[in-house]
């Protein structure tokens, strides 16, 4: 999943749905990532600024996926673990 270059990460958008926790994942998404996410919740910001908010963190790489309206992270297993990604929040 790559960026879309077609996204305006300037516009402000409302960020919702952000990702439940554990849910019966295999991995549970990492707990600062969470927090950050349930923070975004309901608020009205760019994408740049919510994406920043989310890096600023330092866990996996943190991209929007523009044709399904969501930011992603991606964390890389790295040496003998699989990659796992995560929706974390979406967006309109």
């Amino acid at each position: 999943m790559g960026q879309n270059q077609d996204v305006d990460m300037d516009i402000l958008r409302e960020f919702y749905d952000p990702h439940p926790g554990f849910a019966g994942a295999a991995i549970p998404i990492p707990g600062p990532i969470k927090q950050v996410a349930d923070q975004l919740n309901g608020k009205r910001l760019s994408l740049n600024e919510a994406v920043a908010q989310l890096r600023a963190v330092g866990i996996g790489k943190i991209e929007v996926v523009g044709e399904y309206n969501f930011i992603f992270l991606l964390l890389d297993g790295g040496g003998n673990y699989l990659s796992h990604g995560f929706r974390v929040i979406k967006y309109r």
